[in-house]
């Protein structure tokens, strides 16, 4: 393969990921609609069902947002009573960020939607590909230090 196959290879494989990445948020957003939720909604309460407590500078960072869309998220989700806000006890300015039972109930439905939904999207992959694909896609969201 020539220098230039190799750069027509990772071109591809942008798009690709661009292309994977629009159709498995649009099945995502079709299946959580029902509850009322987006994607948006959902990464902040997978995040706070994984971690307990976070921030919402620390969501910005692990989700990729812009600080206007997160402000907008954790309104919208603090508004349906899915999190709670609470005051760090070292920082005034700092809030920590929590599942209500409220929400964490909501994300249980929506993790089921959501499972349903990865189900459609990776239908295509045996579960050893599926394994195979997290491995790559996790190498290449998290390369390690030069």
């Amino acid at each position: 393969m020539s220098s230039g196959d190799a750069s027509s290879v990772e071109l591809r494989l942008g798009l690709l990921l661009r292309q994977a990445q629009r159709r498995a948020a649009a099945v995502a957003a079709t299946a959580l609609a029902s509850l009322g939720l987006s994607g948006r909604h959902f990464g902040v309460m997978l995040l706070l069902a994984r971690d307990g407590i976070s921030t919402q500078k620390q969501l910005l960072t692990d989700l990729g947002s812009d600080k206007a869309g997160m402000v907008r998220t954790v309104d919208e989700l603090d508004r349906r009573g899915f999190i709670v806000r609470s005051q760090s006890p070292h920082d005034r300015r700092l809030y920590h960020l929590s599942l209500t039972e409220t929400g964490r109930t909501a994300f249980d439905a929506a993790r089921e939607l959501a499972d349903t939904a990865a189900q459609d999207i990776f239908a295509g992959l045996t579960p050893e590909e599926r394994i195979t694909l997290a491995d790559l896609l996790s190498r290449v969201a998290n390369p390690p230090p030069p």
